[in-house]
């Protein structure tokens, strides 16, 4: 193999295939990268088994071949380089390579021993634009759980039907939904429980690309692939049936607040401070008057209130949430305005963002456990 390609486009190439990296391989193949020769452009892969990430490049292809190198090794130094051209030789089971001058050898592992990776086939392939699933994944993936005692809460339960798409998360405190118009309607309806990690890995490969992910459900596999561009990103589905977590969503609300969302957000994260070694905890006292008492204490002593002017309809009440739940959903939001439901102090929060007319967006739903206070 005899390979030549810029220092910037490696780089970046070995960026995106990184989190699929084995951090705690149990093989040592696992921990190497997949250096391959395709179709006139260098491919780079990288799997633990159950995500696999591979990133296509272009490159000067002077002799045709493949190998895998550890893949920190060859990180660390090629972020090292200057940004130059990389020569790339494959020689007596070393992999030489030269920049600027200077010359390293990588140890190598036959390419034959790493792990096959499905490729992409265009057949069946759901269509989704990348600004709309970069979207619908930024706004509900926060929401999964982080640990595995219920392995299907660490997924996210993903639907295509017709022309419109959605995806929900949820760990057992909160929940959140978010729906979309699909500009290409699907032949066939399509539902998956993905794991949240591979699509927050997919998330960040198309944040700000334009252009189309393809989607497709991998034939004899529990596995999905998603193809942009030069990138393919393959991941195991989840076992299990994905809890009716949308039966929880309040049919009615007894009290509505409605928060300039800047202001509110800024609240909640000088809340937070004093709240996050209580895990969290927040009351929210909110009068039909026009104002919202935040009020945080901290466990080692320390505490805060600030005034929050809001238009609330309804009953006055206090109510108490985990603080970084909400933070989280208001970092995601795109509108200027949000309406916090409420019902009672035992009854799920539900926040809606509102449109620029005061109506609520219908697309997106969030819910949020309270939490008990003395």
């Amino acid at each position: 193999m005899q390979v030549s390609v810029l220092q910037e486009h490696l780089a970046k190439g070995l960026d995106t295939i990184a989190r699929a990296v084995s951090s705690r391989a149990s093989t040592a193949i696992l921990g190497n990268v997949l250096i391959a020769t395709e179709d006139g452009r260098l491919k780079l892969s990288a799997t633990n088994l159950e995500l696999a990430i591979t990133a296509r490049l272009g490159a000067q292809i002077d002799a045709e071949g493949e190998t895998t190198v550890p893949a920190r090794l060859l990180t660390d130094l090629v972020k090292s380089l200057p940004p130059q051209q990389i020569d790339l030789h494959l020689e007596s089971n070393k992999l030489k390579l030269h920049c600027n001058g200077s010359t390293w050898e990588l140890p190598t592992t036959p390419a034959s021993d790493f792990p096959a990776i499905p490729e992409f086939e265009a057949s069946s392939a759901v269509e989704v634009p990348a600004a709309t699933l970069s979207l619908l994944i930024e706004q509900v993936v926060f929401s999964a759980a982080k640990e595995d005692n219920r392995p299907v809460l660490m997924g996210v339960l993903t639907r295509f039907e017709g022309k419109r798409a959605s995806m929900i998360a949820a760990d057992g405190y909160r929940m959140a939904m978010r729906l979309a118009d699909l500009e290409r309607p699907v032949n066939e309806a399509l539902t998956l429980l993905i794991p949240a990690t591979a699509l927050s890995e997919v998330g960040r490969i198309i944040r700000s690309e334009d252009g189309e992910v393809h989607i497709a459900v991998l034939n004899g596999r529990n596995q999905v692939i998603f193809h942009h561009k030069n990138v393919d990103v393959v991941s195991q589905l989840i076992d299990g049936k994905f809890p009716d977590v949308e039966q929880l969503i309040p049919k009615t609300t007894s009290t509505s607040t409605r928060f300039n969302l800047p202001e509110f957000l800024a609240a909640c994260k000088r809340a937070e401070i004093f709240a996050r070694d209580a895990n969290g905890t927040t009351r929210f006292k909110i009068s039909n008057t026009g104002e919202v008492i935040v009020n945080a204490q901290a466990s080692g002593g320390g505490s805060g209130s600030e005034r929050v002017t809001a238009e609330v309809t309804g009953n006055n009440i206090d109510i108490a949430f985990n603080v970084r739940y909400l933070i989280e959903v208001l970092n995601v939001l795109e509108t200027n305005r949000v309406v916090l439901e409420t019902n009672n102090t035992n009854a799920p929060g539900v926040v809606r963002p509102l449109q620029e007319d005061g109506t609520i967006d219908p697309s997106f739903v969030y819910l949020v456990m309270p939490m008990s206070v003395r």
